[in-house]
């Protein structure tokens, strides 16, 4: 299929998004039919090394996949469903039970298993069986000496460093990696080849699918999308593919304000959803009220005819307290709209029960009941 995503305008789309958010830096890179285009603004290049975050699930569930073994309860784990809270292996709370939910913690067990059939630490297998095939030369555990510096919102409009967060071993199945533009296009072109286990949908949420390290969802044109958000400690990043049309969109940025700047470029280029309204089926409506699931919790407020949405949480690596700014939701016969249209999974909730809210992709039960 060919693509109908605009040619030779990624450069003047990226530095329009920047000049809008005000982000320290932006790499970009743009694969259609074979054809790479880059795009830089700010103080970094294309070889520039950008945390990656959550988009190492993707390589995890890759890695995962090819292992001996691989079987039903892998599956769960690198799809969510295996019911557990996000930071640990603890069960769910008894009203989230059978639902998706996003869990970092399902993503250790999925590296210890791949560890422990190579007889190897999980990021020494990681290297050994995905990034040196693959030629990735670029995607490593390893903080870069010359790695883009990540930042944290100092205000409305300023940013502060957001200073060095380690990843421990035993963490790095769910976002430990570092990694270039080019680095990701090559990987995404390993997708569209090798990644069709990982493509399988596992289970509906958000309006979307997600199948393994990956969601799913409908583009505008009858086009199908995966895409994956990663963002910790001051970095917020993007891969999306289009396996059909051999399209790929990385979009790292330095910033923990940088779905601004993704969600522009994403627009920019047209790779917008099927439609405003999320296909979210038997979920009820909006319930206004505060959720909450251990370090995490999010106030959902009516305002009128819409509603409002603000999450806080402890970070994991660091301890520290994350406050996210508010953003709107629409409310229409129990349908749920996304912000800026639905263009970023990160701004889409639901509400799958009466009395649970998924926010920030983790069902959390009501805590004003």
């Amino acid at each position: 299929m060919e693509s109908a995503i605009p040619q030779g305008r990624l450069a003047e789309i990226v530095r329009e998004a920047r000049s809008r958010t005000g982000v320290p830096a932006v790499a970009a890179g743009l694969l259609t039919a074979g054809d790479a285009e880059y795009a830089t603004d700010g103080p970094v290049d294309i070889r520039t090394q950008f945390r990656i975050a959550s988009i190492t699930k993707w390589f995890t569930a890759t890695l995962a996949a090819s292992q001996p073994g691989f079987d039903a309860e892998q599956r769960a784990l690198l799809s969510h469903t295996a019911g557990l809270r996000p930071e640990s292996p603890e069960p769910l709370p008894e009203e989230c039970r059978g639902l998706w939910s996003y869990s970092n913690a399902g993503y250790w067990a999925a590296g210890e298993a791949c560890a422990a059939a190579a007889g190897a630490s999980f990021s020494e297998t990681m290297r050994e069986k995905l990034l040196e095939p693959l030629g990735l030369e670029e995607t490593s555990f390893d903080e870069p000496a010359d790695a883009a510096p990540g930042h944290l919102q100092e205000g409305e409009t300023g940013h502060r460093p957001a200073g060095t967060l380690d990843y421990p071993e035993g963490r790095r199945a769910s976002g430990g990696l570092w990694s270039t533009v080019g680095d990701l296009l090559r990987f995404a072109e390993h997708q569209f080849e090798y990644g069709e286990t990982l493509r399988q949908p596992h289970a509906s949420a958000l309006g979307a699918e997600y199948c393994l390290g990956c969601w799913r969802r409908e583009l505008a044109g009858g086009r199908v999308a995966y895409d994956h958000e990663g963002s910790v400690g001051g970095f917020q990043s993007l891969l999306l593919l289009v396996p059909a049309e051999g399209l790929a969109l990385v979009v790292l940025t330095n910033s923990w304000r940088g779905s601004g700047l993704i969600r522009r470029v994403v627009r920019g280029l047209g790779l917008v959803p099927a439609s405003d309204k999320l296909s979210l089926g038997s979920t009820g409506p909006i319930e206004p009220a505060r959720y909450a699931l251990g370090e995490s919790e999010a106030l959902v407020e009516a305002h009128g005819d819409t509603f409002r949405v603000s999450e806080a949480e402890t970070d994991p690596l660091s301890g520290g307290r994350i406050v996210r700014p508010s953003f709107p939701v629409d409310a229409l016969g129990g349908a749920v709209y996304g912000f800026a249209g639905g263009l970023l999974m990160s701004h889409r909730i639901d509400f799958p029960r009466p009395g649970v809210a998924r926010i920030g992709w983790v069902a959390m039960p009501r805590a004003d009941a």
